[in-house]
């Protein structure tokens, strides 16, 4: 079960950038010859991706079940004069629409059920374009973790690029509720 709403909205609302200001330096370095154009940002709170890809000049949705973290998204977007979209849904039942050029998932996929998380990555690997991006963070750099991101693009229909290890320092995530040594970050690429 992904955690209760509740429970993020209370993270965002004690915690600025709870998860760091910073775009995942991997994603924004895969998306340097990707075609603009429509994108997501999963469980993406406070929007910290968001936010770096809008920048690039995709057509951004942040969705999440958190109305503190999108409200903050929401904020710093209009701060900042960048358009981005906020979309408030359980992420088990969102569905996108077609053409999406880039699908972000950072720290998101590990929340739900194995099997809500596999049928999220379907659906959202329907509606990447070819040539699109699929990008997942989780934490761990665990043999299953590994093996479950591979399962993750296998389910999206993405070609498995690249699978790498990334330390995440105090200076990285100076606010993180949970303190994590590392994540799995991978990239996939719709054929």
């Amino acid at each position: 079960m992904i955690r209760s709403r509740h429970n993020y909205d209370e993270i965002y609302r004690d915690l600025i950038w709870a998860y760091g200001d910073k775009p995942d330096p991997e994603l924004i370095a895969a998306l340097t010859d990707v075609v603009r154009g429509r994108a997501v940002d999963i469980g993406g709170g406070q929007g910290r991706n968001a936010l770096a890809l809008a920048a690039l000049g995709f057509d951004v949705a942040v969705i999440d079940s958190s109305s503190n973290g999108l409200h903050q998204a929401a904020a710093e977007a209009e701060q900042r004069s960048l358009p981005l979209h906020v979309v408030q849904s359980d992420l088990a039942h969102y569905e996108p629409e077609p053409g999406l050029k880039a699908v972000v998932g950072a720290l998101f996929f590990h929340i739900p059920a194995t099997k809500t998380s596999l049928k999220v990555a379907e659906c959202l690997g329907e509606a990447l374009d070819p040539g699109g991006v699929f990008y997942v963070s989780l934490p761990g750099f665990t043999k299953e973790t590994v093996a479950f991101v591979e399962q993750l693009m296998e389910t999206a229909g993405c070609k498995k690029d690249w699978v790498v290890k990334h330390l995440v320092t105090k200076k990285d995530r100076p606010r993180l509720p949970v303190a994590r040594r590392n994540e799995t970050r991978a990239l996939g690429i719709k054929p």
